[in-house]
């Protein structure tokens, strides 16, 4: 199972048995992943899976309040029907709090290892500035360069600010825009150059290189943690 859907507790037939079943094949895909050295977007949905499951267990108590009511008796006098909470020993209010209670440690411990991996991608790549950065660094330009290899992708980034949960973020938006090939001599303080030539919308561009000495899978790992570092260090600067 490749992915796991939001309301995958509730959703469908509730049973433990299923339920485990579908959680282990999941987390399976996403450890095939994390052992391919592929964080994204597989930490972040497992991080959504993981808060989702903890709200559920925190609001138990509305939980159970919102689940059917049994009638307890009318009320003629007042015209109102008095009912009766469902307690504890629902079996479908069980089941929940079992898959939850199963799902917390289980989740928690594929987010151990997909941290462990994430600490050591964070501390392989490198960044570094080319020429002097300007006060204006919310865009720019970031060169990628892995390994051994001699090719260099070349992004235009941008830092854009967005609202979520009422709470003003900023997020860092990448665009390929070249891949050079570097000969003995070239340099990336010569790409800077060719890139103020050719895009004459940035004069004085902020650029970074970010570079690491092993290949590491690029769309599922060294653009988004890229994003991260380049956020991080201009935020320092």
């Amino acid at each position: 199972m490749t992915q796991l859907k939001k309301d995958w507790i509730t959703d469908g037939l509730i049973d433990f048995e299923y339920k485990k079943y579908v959680l282990l094949a999941y987390l399976k895909h996403v450890e095939q992943n994390f052992d391919q050295t592929k964080l994204f977007p597989f930490m972040t949905e497992l991080i959504d899976h993981y808060r989702d499951a903890k709200v559920l267990k925190d609001k138990k108590q509305s939980i159970q309040s919102e689940m059917p009511k049994e009638i307890s008796r009318l009320d003629l006098n007042k015209l109102e029907i008095i009912y009766k909470d469902l307690n504890e020993s629902d079996e479908l209010l069980k089941d929940i709090e079992e898959i939850v209670d199963y799902a917390l440690p289980t989740m928690q411990r594929t987010l151990g290892k997909g941290k462990e991996i994430h600490e050591w991608v964070e501390s392989e790549l490198k960044i570094d500035p080319i020429g002097i950065i300007p006060m204006y660094k919310d865009e720019g330009y970031v060169m990628l360069e892995l390994g051994n290899s001699k090719l260099t992708d070349v992004f235009q980034y941008q830092i854009k600010k967005f609202i979520m949960f009422n709470e003003q973020m900023r997020g860092v938006y990448f665009k390929l825009i070249d891949r050079v090939s570097r000969g003995i001599g070239d340099t990336f303080e010569q790409i800077k150059l060719q890139l103020i030539k050719s895009y004459k919308v940035l004069p004085n561009p902020a650029t970074f290189v970010i570079h690491g000495e092993l290949p590491l899978p690029m769309e599922e790992t060294v653009i988004p943690m890229s994003k991260k570092l380049v956020l991080k260090t201009v935020q320092q600067l």
